[in-house]
């Protein structure tokens, strides 16, 4: 059995852990019509996104504030109406060396971030808008005692905001608020390909995803626009090491024309409209990478 193989059971195993649909489908648009295995990470949100209708855990009635509170907030760099592409890492992070960074992920209304160990268990943390569900803990946990679930903990970070850490690890109580002790306020590294693009006029940042081989990332006019299938006025980029794809597309698929460039041994893909064709070509002629 791979490592790979290993990380699916593992995940399969927890899947009541996985992340609200919304984040999982603005982190991975660029999977939507086509799937690849670029990193870990990719195989991490697709058995997060099978395991979505099994949960529970989270009230889907939580309240969610305005995207200023997130974005003002002191963990946090989501999306703003005058974005920076690629926009700047988010200051929250797991300061663990024995737990490697696979990607993370922002939107108007959260942050993702999800590590790896050993290529068997996965470590996640959520930042999100609004009040935490019912079943969080008033702030962040001190004692052992308060972990009734050790893999599974939530709690109010401050007003408009709360955070959700999780693990498929068999951790106990006090290994969990070991780990908790260690999410500080350090920028999350990640060597990932994409260096600048010229941002068409009249879009903006939706959400936006580094992996170390790989960006995926939405522009929209609105970046609250939180359909799916997107708004057709929205622009799905995808960067990654060249590889051969199939296509998966949809009915009625609202980005239906695809256009590529490869960049050394990488390859940027546009998904747009045909009334946006010309402004994706532009976009695409403008990224330049790292390398």
């Amino acid at each position: 059995m791979t490592d790979l193989d290993e990380l699916r059971r593992a995940l399969r195993a927890q899947e009541a852990l996985a992340p609200d649909p919304a984040t999982v489908l603005a982190a991975a648009t660029r999977r939507i019509r086509r799937r690849r295995t670029t990193s870990v990470a990719a195989v991490t949100l697709t058995v997060a996104a099978l395991g979505v209708g099994a949960i529970a855990v989270v009230d889907r009635d939580t309240a969610v504030v305005p995207p200023a509170t997130l974005g003002s907030s002191a963990v946090s760099t989501a999306p703003t109406a005058t974005p920076k592409v690629p926009p700047p890492a988010p200051a929250i992070s797991l300061e663990d060396r024995s737990w490697s960074l696979l990607m993370w992920s922002v939107d108007p209304h959260s942050i993702a971030l999800h590590y790896g160990q050993a290529h068997q268990y996965a470590f996640e943390i959520d930042v999100r808008d609004g009040t935490a569900p019912h079943s969080a803990l008033p702030a962040k946990p001190t004692t052992a005692g308060q972990l009734t679930h050790p893999q599974n903990v939530m709690w109010q970070d401050g007003p408009g905001r709360w955070i959700w850490a999780r693990t498929t690890k068999p951790v106990t109580a006090a290994e969990m608020l070991a780990l908790l002790g260690k999410i500080g306020a350090t920028p999350p590294v990640v060597a990932s390909p994409l260096k600048s693009l010229h941002l068409p006029d009249g879009q903006q940042l939706h959400s936006f995803t580094s992996e170390p081989e790989a960006n995926a990332f939405v522009l929209c006019p609105d970046p609250e626009t939180r359909k799916v299938p997107l708004d057709s006025r929205c622009l799905s980029v995808f960067v990654s090491l060249t590889s051969s794809a199939g296509d998966s597309s949809f009915p009625d698929d609202p980005l239906p024309v695809h256009q590529h460039r490869t960049l050394g041994t990488y390859t940027v893909e546009i998904d747009s409209s045909p009334a946006n064709r010309q402004a994706a070509l532009q976009l695409l002629d403008s990224v330049q990478l790292n390398r």
